[in-house]
């Protein structure tokens, strides 16, 4: 990735989207049942006994849902794997992030030139490598809202990207890319990140 810099999507002059710093914006994340589920064991034991002897479970349906039991208890969703059903391997699982609430998250795009040679997508390609944008999302705890695959499709030397967090110092902190140069290289026998 070179030549890096902050790309100013049309849909932030919307009204879903508040300019809170430069280069930075705050959105809503609206989540939905079936687009992403984000589940952690239940940690309250006298809870996940009373819900396991529920018999209101019921089988999930969609892509995402159709291999769990769901039960809706206290306004709050709780899943089970269908397979581990009845082995030790029966968890009660809660979504991390309510779906019903719209969390705060703020996002920048950027537009760079990525670098075939360093084993990156060609800047014709519709579509982003998977590296080192991993990389940069390890890096700094964001991950990716939006890739942009119109502008992806369209412009032949570029390559667009928008990334997001609950949290605005790691957006700040990854804008510290603009202008440089992001690349992995090999280094003994560990791909390193490397940002110069």
């Amino acid at each position: 990735m070179k030549n890096i810099r902050f790309y100013e999507a049309e849909k932030y002059n919307s009204d879903d989207y508040e300019k809170v710093e430069d280069m930075i914006y705050k959105t809503t994340d609206k989540k939905s049942y079936g687009e992403s589920l984000s589940l952690k064991g239940c940690s309250d034991t006298e809870l996940v006994s009373k819900l396991l002897k529920s018999e209101d479970w019921a089988q999930g349906s969609g892509e995402f849902l159709e291999d769990y039991m769901i039960l809706t208890y206290d306004g709050k969703r709780y899943y089970r794997e269908i397979e581990n059903i009845g082995t030790d391997d029966d968890i009660v699982w809660e979504d991390q992030h309510d779906p019903e609430e719209q969390n705060i998250i703020y996002v920048t795009s950027i537009v760079f030139e990525p670098e075939p040679e360093l084993e990156e997508n060609k800047p014709s390609d519709a579509y982003v490598s998977q590296y080192p944008l991993e990389d940069i999302l390890d890096k700094f705890f964001v991950y990716c809202n939006d890739m942009y695959e119109k502008e992806n499709e369209s412009d032949k030397n570029h390559s667009y990207v928008e990334f997001a967090s609950e949290k605005i110092e790691e957006i700040r902190n990854l804008l510290s890319i603009i202008g440089k140069h992001v690349y992995n290289k090999l280094e003994g026998d560990y791909v390193y990140l490397k940002i110069e």
